[in-house]
């Protein structure tokens, strides 16, 4: 399916081979989802070309859950990613899970750069992005000393041919999350809250349906260990869902999965109830609190959750490949009006370097706060998320930041503590910043 040149070949092989229950996912829109994600990724990747696979041992073959793996290579970033299928445990085995990541890679030790080397051979990697129309965004890298290499692609608006320039504010998706959780760890810092408080103890609990709402606590929020499910929100209107308070009357909707602290469960829910934490507590909109204890603070002047239907100066409008129309589409009829707790807010690189900058130069928190908001929360039950922050160690040291992914919306920070670089990578067009990401990642591995 993934070599195939006939499109329908993947509503096709969706429809044959994955698992009743992951079509009804997603709140019933799950067969929908697939299509269009291996549909993407399909596109995005030009072709896949098998490196490797796994055979499945007897011993495999006994284990839950069943799973099917192999490497493959894309045409299109020149980088390896494993395929993986999650399968049934019982006859006839179909899929419940399909996904694609990049296989993380050790770069060669004899292969050493300095720093103007690996500004060349990124600039020389996202060129060659964009010539293959994987690529519309910009990027920033810069170490202690400043800026090493920036750079702007593709348009910002296709259909007036508007190109995207350094300055250009794109939408961050669940890159908001970062902000969010400065702004509770503050107002934990000036005895406003404890991490420990129950969430019913700012929200009323009769906004949530029956369960163990009144369990959760604002660090499981902060870890998405709260336990908290898919929501199947009832169909709304977006202007009606500007300001947080408008999501209130909807909290009947969220499910309660898992027993509050037993699991990590990303949730983009939890991040919404926090924002409504923090205007109970501060007695200011999400906005105005983080507009001022934030932004201000780090210098960020062209950051927002801007109005999408109103008029914000040099915003790039999100893209992404239509099967129905065979042409690339706006996502802004299916992305919310407004951006919230949760993501969506608009930023540029140069914005989110201030931030950057400013959290590691302990002057949005405490050192002692910065340092347990980019901790990761083995005890809590997330073993590679902070609060607000994801956290990985590997060949460069410890990394931090976040990223963030819609349809027609790819977003990333990376500050590598160790190394002393931050990289911002920010897209207007699905996927597109995660090869930039891995590629420098692996750059950096030969300083």
């Amino acid at each position: 399916m993934l070599q195939s040149t006939d499109p329908q070949d993947v509503s096709r092989y969706i429809d044959a081979e994955l698992h009743p229950d992951t079509l009804q996912s997603f709140g019933g829109d799950g067969r929908e989802r697939y299509i269009a994600y291996i549909s993407d990724i399909k596109r995005f990747h030009g072709s896949l070309s098998l490196l490797s696979y796994e055979k499945l041992s007897d011993e495999k073959l006994r284990s839950e859950p069943l799973q099917l793996s192999a490497r493959v290579r894309s045409a299109s970033t020149e980088l390896d990613y494993q395929l993986r299928l999650d399968l049934s445990a019982e006859a006839p085995y179909q899929i419940t899970n399909i996904d694609i990541v990049y296989a993380r890679a050790q770069a060669a030790e004899n292969n050493k750069l300095n720093k103007q080397q690996l500004a060349q051979q990124l600039s020389a990697y996202v060129d060659r992005l964009t010539k293959r129309g994987t690529f519309s965004g910009v990027v920033l890298l810069s170490d202690q000393n400043g800026v090493l290499y920036q750079s702007a692609k593709g348009m910002a608006d296709l259909r007036y041919q508007v190109p995207n320039n350094t300055d250009t504010k794109f939408n961050l998706a669940s890159m908001n999350k970062m902000f969010t959780a400065i702004s509770i760890l503050q107002l934990a810092e000036t005895k406003k809250l404890a991490l420990t408080d129950k969430l019913v103890r700012y929200l009323d609990p009769a906004l949530f349906a029956k369960g163990d709402f009144d369990q959760i606590t604002i660090q499981q929020l902060l870890s998405h260990t709260a336990g908290l499910g898919w929501p199947a929100y009832p169909d709304t209107h977006p202007n009606n869902l500007r300001h947080l308070n408008d999501y209130r009357p909807l909290l009947k909707h969220l499910p309660l999965n898992a027993k509050p602290g037993s699991r990590f469960g990303y949730s983009n829910e939890g991040m919404l109830l926090l924002g409504m934490v923090i205007e109970k507590v501060s007695g200011l909109s999400y906005d105005d609190y983080v507009q001022q204890h934030i932004y201000a603070k780090a210098g960020m002047t062209q950051s927002g959750n801007f109005d999408i239907d109103g008029v914000t100066a040099n915003m790039a409008m999100g893209y992404f490949y239509s099967q129905q129309l065979k042409s690339m589409q706006s996502n802004w009829f299916i992305q919310a009006i407004k951006g919230n707790a949760a993501g969506g807010g608009y930023s540029t690189i140069h914005d989110l370097h201030k931030f950057a900058t400013a959290l590691t130069s302990y002057q949005l928190l405490s050192p002692e706060l910065t340092q347990l908001a980019y901790s990761a929360k083995p005890e809590l039950n997330s073993p590679n998320y902070g609060y607000g922050f994801s956290v990985r160690s590997a060949h460069n040291g410890r990394v931090v930041g976040h990223a963030g992914d819609f349809i027609g919306v790819s977003s990333a920070l990376r500050i590598y503590l160790d190394k002393g670089f931050t990289l911002v990578v920010l897209a207007n067009q699905s996927f597109a910043s995660e090869p930039v990401v891995n590629k420098a990642d692996l750059l950096l591995q030969q300083l």
